[in-house]
């Protein structure tokens, strides 16, 4: 929870952007200050949100095993491809490749780390 912002300064490397200080109560009661930049207050405490989004989706990705990642890319496949071929509609087939494109994307996200 955000519970103080600060204006810091204006951004050196980036014209148009201001650098403020944001300081967060975390869960267990502490206060940290952390760095945020955005064109004014309420675009830097969004940055700072998705940032902190990025890292728990990353953090949940690191925990799944590799094997399940496998299983998944060929259940995804084979499911796609059967229901495009007994319903005679390539529809099934794109939504499997939508599907198999977010996992890679998962996957990769996680071997980042």
């Amino acid at each position: 929870m955000a519970i103080k912002a600060e204006w810091q300064r204006d951004s050196n490397s980036s014209p148009g952007f201001n650098k403020y200080f944001i300081t967060i109560r975390e869960t267990d009661g502490s206060e940290v200050k952390m760095p945020a930049y955005g064109r004014d207050m309420q675009d830097a405490l969004s940055r700072l949100v998705k940032t902190e989004r990025a890292e728990k989706l990353a953090e949940v990705t690191e925990k799944v095993p590799d094997f399940v990642y496998v299983l998944l890319f060929l259940g995804t496949l084979g499911v796609g491809a059967t229901l495009s071929t007994a319903n005679d509609d390539p529809l099934y087939f794109a939504v499997g490749a939508t599907a198999l494109v977010v996992l890679v994307g998962f996957y990769l996200l996680k071997i980042r780390k």
